[in-house]
């Protein structure tokens, strides 16, 4: 009965030990998903995003693996946004404090600005404002498919 208790830890242990592992090399995955800014040259569409002081439109985008796409952001609203891709963890993190991010840009009130972005892995990456309570209503989500 000892020797089994003593397995059971043990295995829980390991278990524990590896979930943790991977989890302290989450960036690297999550960078993999999430993407990298992108290549001027290597631009295969450009998607025009407008925010608004509540939301942004379109609130969802579809891309595919590795395509290279450039952001064009219209601030259309009365406030400065800024706007934010990452793993939706990353941006809750980022709405609770102030980070200097890659893939951050602020763009104020009748101004335009751009992003080119390289989407990695299939997957759900989302961008946001992540300015305090713009971070409610002001998400999205981008579909990268295979």
């Amino acid at each position: 009965m000892y020797k089994l208790l003593l397995i059971f830890l043990f295995a829980t242990f390991a278990l524990f030990s590896c979930a943790t592992f991977a989890e302290t090399n989450q960036p690297n995955n999550e960078e993999a998903l999430i993407g990298k800014p992108g290549d001027p040259s290597e631009v295969s569409r450009t998607i025009k995003l407008t925010l608004l002081d509540n939301m942004f439109l379109p609130p969802e985008v579809i891309v595919s693996k590795g395509e290279t796409i450039k952001f064009i952001l219209n601030n259309l609203g009365n406030n400065t946004h800024q706007f934010l891709i990452g793993s939706a963890y990353d941006l809750k993190k980022a709405a609770k404090m102030r980070q200097k991010n890659k893939n951050l840009i602020r763009i104020n009130p009748a101004e335009q600005k751009e992003l080119i972005w390289q989407f990695g892995n299939a997957g759900t990456v989302h961008f946001a404002c992540p300015i305090k309570d713009h971070f409610i209503t002001m998400r999205g989500r981008i579909t990268v498919e295979k």
